[in-house]
């Protein structure tokens, strides 16, 4: 029996406590069950998925044997030295310890894993199963680790639960980037932070099937977050956009 996660998810339909059987999930309310299926949440057995979600998951489930190492070759194709890339990540999470970091779109959880620290809670959510089975290799049986198989639509936490979340080139994949953009906000405490990333231009080479975004679409998305409350940063390298919210000085 997979061991018991400090962190139990929410039934992302109902937004209700769910029910530990054994190795599943019920929620009480609609009674869906999810089943744990290795070392992860599996949601999505019980939750309709759009067409567009099914099509990500399909390409990133095709891609995972593959996803780490395209990861480093996109980054630095676009003119981005990978050792610059990972050490503004590290930076973010340096400030991690004993917090609740969400990684939305974690995908096989590189490179976040090394930077996450022990005493810290980790949620990842995708909606590919095989990508996830990558992450599960990385961490083991770490209690400090929740993997859900999930699209980021709905993602499975009460609302203003997460300290610090994490967001690396997810934006440029999400079907529908408004609605995930909107979870965040919802899941996010008040004095909680976001860091991501994206690219901004077209890769030289087809590596991972996503689409490049300007600039402006990630200010825009991400204005769901009130700019009188929230303060929104970002800067490029090369071809990469790294951007933060938090909260504003004056709040």
């Amino acid at each position: 029996m997979p061991p018991m996660q400090l962190f139990p998810p929410f039934c992302p339909s109902c937004r209700e406590s769910l029910a530990r059987n054994g190795d599943s999930f019920t929620c009480q309310k609609c009674g869906r069950l999810y089943p744990m299926r290795g070392g992860f949440v599996d949601f999505l057995s019980s939750l309709p998925l759009a067409e567009a979600q099914q099509v990500v998951r399909r390409t990133f489930d095709t891609l995972s044997p593959s996803y780490d190492n395209a990861i480093v070759r996109l980054v630095e194709g676009l003119g981005c030295p990978w050792d610059d890339y990972t050490a503004r990540l590290e930076t973010f999470m340096a400030g991690a310890g004993g917090k609740i970091i969400l990684d939305v779109g974690s995908g096989t959880s590189f490179p976040v894993g090394p930077f996450v620290p022990r005493t810290s809670i980790y949620v990842g959510v995708d909606v590919s199963a095989e990508m996830l089975g990558h992450a599960q290799s990385l961490f083991g049986d770490s209690l400090n680790v929740a993997l859900w198989n999930v699209d980021a639509e709905r993602i499975p936490l009460p609302d203003s639960c997460v300290d610090l979340c994490l967001a690396l080139l997810s934006f440029n994949v999400f079907p529908e980037p408004h609605k995930a953009a909107g979870e965040i906000r919802r899941v996010l405490k008040k004095d909680g932070s976001v860091f991501g990333t994206v690219f901004v231009q077209a890769p030289p080479e087809d590596l991972l099937s996503e689409r490049p975004v300007e600039p402006q679409f990630v200010r825009e998305v991400l204005s769901v977050f009130d700019p009188s409350a929230w303060k929104f940063t970002d800067e490029t390298e090369g071809g990469i956009l790294f951007f933060s919210v938090n909260r504003a000085a004056s709040t």
